[in-house]
């Protein structure tokens, strides 16, 4: 199929004094190469040469939005209400995307028009750019345990943000960011349950991106992230969690061809 085809991607990125890490997050974004796409940036008013950065790198943002907000999710809400993609998602700036991302994204969402959000396997960086962790076992989602809240580090393993994308339709049918702008660290975490209720999670199989851990993340050691999402606690989660994830691999590698990326989740 022609490029022309691929459907356009919405990337946004909420900023306030993110200069450390936001060239090499930029970097990341400008060596996707992906024809049909779109990145919105939201500062908050930085005053700390973000705004320098970004000013330099104007060539590769569709609409750079300047003004006090709410928050990181009031800033999301915005850059969403002005973005024109079919597919949308959101990368912090500190965080990296891999080369291959957006193309993955954009021809799975393509050739699969049921799936109305997709994700990778949750991955890490640290400071200086080093993979420092993988999930060893790649995570298959089930609908019924998004929406009870047992997937977090204290529950089944995270579904991972920087590497989760959804289509317009499913962010307007779920409400959106408007419901959560008064959180500051578990609005991601709120919406995967909304749209749990609504559809399936698909895993890709692969990377798509990570997220930088530095020792200055907004959400610091997690205990405000896990109370804010009312995350449920469960002992010995992650092990459930593999175990699950495992017997799903193993379903699917007898049922169907081996192909992790047209993977449909269970409910």
């Amino acid at each position: 199929m022609s490029e022309i085809m691929l459907p356009k991607i919405s990337l946004v990125t909420p900023i306030y004094n993110g200069a450390q890490f936001l060239e090499k997050t930029l970097a990341g974004i400008r060596a996707q190469k992906y024809p049909n796409f779109e990145y919105i940036v939201c500062d908050g008013g930085s005053t700390d040469g973000t705004l320098e950065i970004l000013k330099a790198n104007r060539d590769m943002i569709s609409q750079l939005i300047v003004g006090k907000d709410k928050g990181m999710y009031d800033a999301l809400a915005k850059g969403f209400a002005v973005a024109t993609g079919d597919i949308l998602g959101w990368l912090g700036c500190d965080d990296l995307l891999m080369p291959w991302c957006l193309r993955c994204v954009g021809e799975y969402m393509r050739d699969h028009p049921e799936a109305r959000w997709v994700t990778g396997i949750p991955c890490r960086f640290d400071g200086e750019d080093r993979l420092t962790w993988v999930q060893p076992v790649t995570p298959y989602y089930r609908r019924s345990w998004i929406n009870r809240r047992w997937y977090s580090p204290i529950g089944l393993g995270v579904i991972q943000q920087e590497s989760t994308f959804f289509s317009r339709q499913l962010y307007e049918m779920a409400g959106g960011l408007a419901k959560c702008d008064w959180m500051r660290n578990a609005g991601d975490f709120d919406l995967w349950c909304r749209f749990a209720g609504h559809a399936e999670l698909h895993q890709l199989g692969i990377m798509l991106a990570g997220y930088r851990l530095h020792g200055n993340n907004i959400t610091g050691d997690g205990s405000n992230y896990y109370r804010e999402a009312r995350a449920v606690k469960i002992p010995g989660g992650r092990v459930l969690g593999d175990a699950h994830s495992l017997a799903m691999q193993t379903w699917f590698k007898f049922k169907r061809p081996l192909n992790a990326r047209s993977f449909n989740a269970a409910k």
